[in-house]
């Protein structure tokens, strides 16, 4: 009831501010949100205890042996599955432990062996850029060493015909004289 009683003062208070000071900004009309009142519990007494016949309470301290376990063979089947329950909890609990080492090593070697992969991989681009240096150096050679063939070739030619002049110079005789070659032959592949 106070909940409604609060609600109801609080919408009075704003509509009596809200209405002198000639306020718009309310375009729609308020809605009460009111909650239904809970309906009025009665007091019902407890159920009338039933009183146990002699019959029964004489019957209480009776042994029965129906097939059921009695406590102390409830207590001992208990205590054996929590004894095995254990025994497989220590063991699970070791194999965990294990197996946590053996991952912690196994992220050991991991880095170790990254490690060896990327210091392998920079020697083998090193390597690779190396040979691919030395492969231009040995082309340019080859076209170097083809390429002034022909030029020795004058060279001894110029060398022979001097050789010629001078031997003629000194009195000896040859048979052809030797001509100069002045077109460099072509290259033979």
């Amino acid at each position: 009831m106070r909940r409604y009683a609060k609600t109801a003062v609080t919408c009075l208070v704003t509509a009596a501010i809200c209405i002198p000071a000639g306020c718009d900004f309310v375009d729609e009309p308020i809605v009460l949100d009111t909650m239904p009142m809970p309906p009025v519990q009665t007091y019902t007494p407890p159920p009338a205890s039933v009183r146990p016949t002699d019959a029964a309470v004489a019957k209480r301290f009776t042994e029965t042996d129906n097939g059921a376990p009695d406590a102390v063979q409830s207590a001992m089947m208990w205590s054996d599955k929590y004894d095995e329950l254990a025994e497989k909890y220590k063991a699970l609990t070791e194999e965990n432990m294990a197996l946590t080492k053996e991952n912690s090593d196994l992220k050991k070697q991991l880095l170790v062996f990254e490690a060896d992969l990327k210091r392998t991989r920079q020697e083998l681009d090193d390597a690779n850029a190396f040979l691919q240096e030395m492969h231009g150096e040995l082309t340019q050679w080859k076209g170097d060493v083809l390429g002034f063939r022909d030029e020795i070739r004058l060279a001894q030619g110029a060398q022979l015909q001097a050789l010629t002049k001078i031997l003629t110079l000194l009195g000896a005789e040859t048979a052809q004289p030797v001509a100069l070659q002045t077109t460099p032959e072509t290259r033979r592949p």
